[in-house]
């Protein structure tokens, strides 16, 4: 069956940021769609009434249920993000709507901040750093990325992206996969309940998931009391996926030596969290995934799908509604 012809497109985005991305957005898609209409809505009430729609491109908005009621029909919803969690608690019939994501994006900024948080503390440049300030010259012995070994919890576009740029310091690389198979620039692939004989041997321990319900709370006490002693964990999955209350007892036991986290249970993270007070953690407010090349990327992503939609194929990034992002 040949694919239906896309002739209108609606983009939603909010107010404060569609002005920025209009010119973008509109050189892009009318050159790999130079026959549809796009149509552009900054709030619900600015979708067209009764509109029949081929494909919404769209963050994962708090008002897309009330956007998408307003339109007469849409068959294709591609997400600017590539996390989707947010999206099965909205009211929307999520079976009966082709879904794409932007899957691939995060790959160059967060494999980018994994390595910037591994030689932070490989290097000690936050000591270092409270020391210049106080004009304090106490030196050290540190340590190495080479020959270190990186566990990677979650072996999708942003592993893969972190197993090349961790190569290139001469790591160990380790990875789980739900099907494990050859991935370059990976030395061992695991399924995730095969992970702990590697975990006794992991320096630094990188949670890249998305949050499901078989990953909500995944990081719990048992999974940390299997890390090598003084380990490492960096954390640029999304909250809920690392329980903040296991981290603190695996701090506090010597297992953990330190940890970088930019995702949080509750975000943005409350003042009285003791999650602040630490001096062996680096708290980042979930930025490990900001680029300026952010929208270029996303939409590269969707013109990817889109070819592949024009020639019959599967989507690039499909949402699996079963497998839950």
């Amino acid at each position: 069956m040949s694919p239906r012809p896309i002739q209108r497109v609606l983009y939603l985005q909010k107010a404060e940021v569609l002005d920025h991305q209009k010119a973008l957005v509109t050189s892009t898609l009318m050159a790999a769609l130079p026959e549809a209409e796009l149509l552009f809505a900054d709030c619900v009430e600015a979708v067209p009434l009764h509109a029949a729609i081929d494909i919404v491109i769209t963050p994962t908005l708090p008002w897309l249920p009330e956007a998408l009621k307003r339109l007469a029909s849409y068959h294709w919803l591609h997400f600017l993000s590539a996390g989707v969690e947010k999206i099965w608690a909205m009211d929307f019939d999520k079976s009966a709507v082709m879904m794409t994501k932007s899957s691939g994006v995060h790959g160059a900024p967060m494999s980018e901040y994994v390595i910037g948080a591994m030689l932070y503390f490989t290097k000690q440049f936050g000591r270092f750093h409270d020391q210049a300030k106080q004009a304090q010259w106490q030196r050290s012995w540190l340590g190495e990325l080479t020959g270190s070994q990186v566990t990677v919890l979650g072996l999708g576009h942003i592993g893969q992206c972190l197993a090349k740029r961790a190569k290139a310091f001469g790591m160990e690389v380790v990875g789980t996969q739900r099907t494990p198979r050859e991935i370059p620039c990976v030395d061992r692939v695991v399924a995730l309940h095969d992970i702990g004989p590697e975990l006794a041997c992991t320096d630094f321990l990188v949670v890249c998931l998305p949050l499901t319900d078989a990953t909500q709370g995944l990081v719990n006490d048992q999974l940390l009391a299997q890390l090598r002693p003084g380990a490492v964990l960096i954390d640029i999955s999304r909250g809920g996926v690392v329980q903040s209350e296991a981290l603190l007892r695996a701090l506090d036991a010597g297992t953990l030596k330190g940890a970088a986290l930019d995702v949080f249970e509750q975000q943005p993270l409350p003042a009285d969290s003791p999650l602040w007070q630490r001096d062996d953690l680096l708290i980042t407010p979930h930025v490990s995934g900001t680029t300026p090349f952010y929208l270029e990327r996303a939409l590269s992503v969707f013109i990817e799908n889109l070819r592949a939609y024009q020639q019959g194929k599967p989507f690039i990034t499909a949402v699996s509604v079963d497998a839950g992002y």
